[in-house]
């Protein structure tokens, strides 16, 4: 019986040796062939550099036993008054009822990953993400972005994320 030691997904493999020789973007960039936004995301997911923490649970009933970064819900509103960026991109931490919003011009897949990145970058990387099945999250380029950070994705009930 042969055993194979099998390397985490490449943004995993970036983590850990960020973690441990803690690299500055381009060292990432060049050693991982990772674009700015990626290495600045990884960067800013470490615990050491890390400035502001998530706001502590409000105590409220926990039905489903989650914990923080255990799942996260998102979905995409539009809000007219803000003119080009009308287009609100939305992720909550279920446990801790954390709130990173982004807006953007567009709700394309391209626009979902850069929301995912920023979101990464302020409140942790999740375990899962809850998303309802439109455009923006079912396309095979979000699934692999996922897929790469190693957050498991659902899919919930069309134009609800709950």
């Amino acid at each position: 019986v042969a055993i194979v030691n099998t390397l985490p997904n490449i943004f995993e493999q970036v983590k850990l040796t960020h973690a441990f020789f803690h690299q500055n973007a381009q060292a990432l960039m060049q050693m991982f062939c990772l674009s700015r936004y990626q290495a600045r995301a990884i960067i800013n997911t470490c615990p050491h550099h890390q400035l502001v923490q998530p706001p502590v649970s409000t105590g409220a009933v926990n039905f489903r036993e989650l914990q923080s970064l255990q799942l996260w819900q998102t979905d995409i509103t539009k809000y007219p008054s803000f003119g080009k960026y009308k287009n609100i991109h939305l992720s909550v931490d279920t446990f801790s009822n954390a709130v990173f919003a982004s807006v953007h011009t567009g709700e394309t897949v391209s626009h979902a990953c850069h929301h995912f990145l920023q979101a990464f970058a302020s409140l942790g990387v999740p375990q899962e993400i809850k998303t309802d099945n439109g455009p923006a999250y079912t396309a095979q380029k979000v699934a692999t972005f996922l897929m790469n950070w190693g957050v498991h994705h659902t899919f919930g009930i069309p134009f609800s994320p709950i």
